[in-house]
């Protein structure tokens, strides 16, 4: 299992984090310790320090910090130390750290993120931009990296320009194929028929359409070129494709399933009370809801995106009534208070990792 921890929030990885960026680095352990153990308990924006974990075993990591040696210059912050054990590349894992590196960065109230590199045509692919040599305490002048955060992107938009690179994402670069593979196990009986929301290209249908091949599929999504991939990945399946907002269409039913992944950590609370409260009247009665999803492990951490993301939406000037993509995730005991206020008679954790849980809501 993949995951990326901030050691601020698992002390524990102090010393072992230590370890790990001085040796793959080359770099006095000593300045590696110190800013590690400042990320602790700052109450600065940065340090922040962050490793990716595979079971338990570190395989790659970044940091956040206000100078990565550079000479004269207030630009800040910078990612730092990024690393990728060589037997694990290939995978957009390198891609993964820097997409969670601006999500950080946004999260803590930076608009902009630098880094140096003596890499050439790697960087440009993710959209960082060269501005230039800048003197280095190395004697050196390093190369500079500036990626701007932008405003926030509209949420059918975002989806429909990265479907064709969305399944590699989230098996690849998330490391997702394994939860994909056996989500159909936490299903109780046969299914005839299941709401999926928040569909996308269809990942969590693979392998219900392998135990359930004349399975009926009611699918929503905003994103109009995901459905399409859906629609010639499954073609030929029993499919009813429906392109808009949860919060507008209808659902039918009622259904004895339904489920959501990786699809419903974009709505606050209120949104998804709303949403849970919609779900649970499209459900037959004894009818289960399964909710996979990324979340948080503390309330503290759950208040501070949400904090961040009001920041943003104020200070960008954005429309209360259209939907954007940003990352909203809640702690699980959250989700099931939310759940049970909206009706549901039982709830169930059937999986619970660092960024991610698997929910089982019955009606």
């Amino acid at each position: 299992m993949l995951e990326i921890i901030n050691i601020r929030d698992h002390p524990k990885w102090l010393d072992p984090g230590t370890d790990y960026f001085a040796s793959r680095w080359n770099i006095d352990k000593q300045l590696y310790y110190d800013s590690i153990k400042d990320s602790l308990t700052t109450q600065n924006p940065v340090p922040r320090w962050y490793l990716l974990l595979r079971d338990e075993e570190i395989i790659g990591g970044f940091g956040l910090i206000e100078n990565d040696f550079m000479v004269g210059t207030d630009l800040s912050p910078w990612l730092c130390a990024l690393y990728i054990e060589p037997n694990e590349r290939g995978q957009n894992l390198g891609a993964s750290l820097l997409d969670h590196g601006v999500y950080e960065a946004e999260i803590l109230g930076f608009t902009k993120v630098y880094l140096n590199t003596d890499h050439i045509g790697y960087f440009e692919k993710y959209f960082w931009n060269y501005i230039g040599d800048f003197p280095h305490q190395s004697g050196v002048d390093a190369r500079v990296y500036e990626y701007e955060i932008d405003e926030l992107e509209e949420m059918s938009a975002f989806f429909n320009i990265r479907a064709d690179s969305y399944d590699s994402h989230m098996l690849e670069g998330l490391g997702l194929e394994e939860f994909y593979e056996k989500i159909a196990d936490y299903f109780e009986t046969p299914i005839k028929r299941i709401l999926d929301l928040g569909s996308g290209t269809g990942l969590e249908l693979e392998s219900l359409f392998e135990l359930y091949p004349e399975m009926e599929a009611t699918c929503i999504d905003l994103s109009q070129e995901m459905l399409n991939i859906l629609a010639d990945k499954f073609a030929g399946k029993k499919l009813n494709l429906i392109c808009g907002s949860f919060f507008d269409e209808d659902f039918g039913g009622p259904f004895d399933n339904v489920i959501s992944t990786y699809a419903l950590h974009h709505f606050d609370e209120k949104e998804k009370l709303e949403l849970y409260t919609k779900i649970y009247n499209a459900m037959a009665p004894g009818a289960q809801f399964i909710l996979g999803d990324y979340t948080v492990k503390t309330l503290e951490r759950q208040k501070e995106i949400l904090a961040a993301y009001e920041k943003i939406f104020i200070n960008q000037g954005l429309n209360e009534d259209t939907l954007y993509h940003y990352d909203l995730p809640f702690t699980v005991e959250t989700e099931i208070g939310l759940m049970k206020e909206a009706g549901f008679a039982s709830t169930e954790i059937a999986e619970h990792t660092e960024y991610r849980a698997i929910i089982i809501a019955r009606k």
